[in-house]
């Protein structure tokens, strides 16, 4: 199995890979945290941190045989994580910043749980970069854009399968900034930050149409986006998936858009991104349908 612990801080179309890989290869993706380990105790704070050494991905990872227009899968495995993590206020991130301070708090984790407070919760270790390098101008792997980044989606969780456009050769697959645990829209800008591994297996699918990263767990599609506002993003979720469920079933846009209003999703990832970082991220999904065709793959 391949080792990639090589980070890098931008997803771009010039970088240089850091391993070649075949589809349905499995590789072990090693991470710092997303705080680039640099937070370690309770005195430390966010305002003195170097953000440009923060969300590093590792990779990338060159796929052969990938070209623009096909779509890498990445099985999620396992996720595997430190003993312990940290969780940060960031200054005016948030809805709820003008009540707080600025805080650190390391959290340990004991036997797949986590220790904050007097409260013991079981962790949900999950990813919350990864994506392919985008055709265009590079994007820091603390952004979000159409062919994922900082998503932070919770549900990217061992088990699951992310769907990634490739719209450069070999994709290069990049991921990282793990959390042992994180609440949909992680209002104040962490989770639980932490160091870790994820093995995962990574496929290729030639010639798939696919303009928006799309998360599949095992009773449900996903996809994940992004915009300046809510009202972007959750618009371009919704015509991605209208347009997989309608070429899926086969059915007509209309009776694909009443389906969606019967038997759909609409969830937060992260609810304090800025504009110039990408903006609120979204999920928009549907179930899965045990006679129905799967919308990729």
């Amino acid at each position: 199995m391949k080792e990639i612990s090589k980070w890098s801080y931008e997803f771009s179309k010039n970088a240089t890979p850091v391993e070649y890989i075949k589809s349905g290869e499995i590789v072990k993706f090693i991470m710092e945290d997303g705080l680039g380990g640099l937070i370690q105790t309770d005195d430390q704070l966010l305002k003195d941190l170097d953000f440009s050494k923060c969300n590093g991905a590792a990779g990338p990872v060159y796929m052969e045989g990938a070209e623009p227009g096909d779509v890498l899968a990445v099985d999620i495995l396992d996720i595997t994580v430190a003993d312990h993590g940290v969780v940060c206020t960031i200054e005016h991130v948030g809805p709820l910043w003008s009540s707080c301070e600025l805080r650190t708090r390391r959290v340990e984790i004991q036997d797949g749980y986590a220790l904050f407070n007097d409260v013991r919760f079981p962790i949900d270790p999950m990813i919350g970069v990864i994506g392919t390098a985008p055709d265009g101008e590079d994007v820091p792997s603390g952004h979000i854009f159409d062919g994922g980044g900082n998503m932070d989606n919770r549900k990217i969780r061992k088990g699951v399968t992310v769907w990634l456009p490739v719209r450069v050769p070999g994709g290069l697959l990049a991921m990282g900034d793990l959390h042992a645990n994180m609440a949909d829209g992680e209002h104040i800008g962490t989770g639980i930050e932490i160091a870790g591994e994820a093995v995962v297996r990574v496929r290729l699918l030639k010639n798939v149409e696919l303009h928006w990263p799309v998360t599949e767990t095992q009773d449900a599609w996903y996809v994940n986006t992004c915009g300046d506002t809510c009202d972007i993003a959750i618009e371009r979720g919704y015509k991605e998936l209208h347009r997989l469920i309608a070429k899926a079933y086969g059915w007509d846009m209309t009776d694909t858009a009443i389906y969606m209003s019967l038997q759909g999703y609409l969830e937060a990832n992260q609810a304090c991104l800025m504009a110039g970082d990408g903006g609120n991220t979204f999920r928009v999904g549907t179930p899965k349908v045990a006679d129905k065709p799967r919308l990729i793959g």
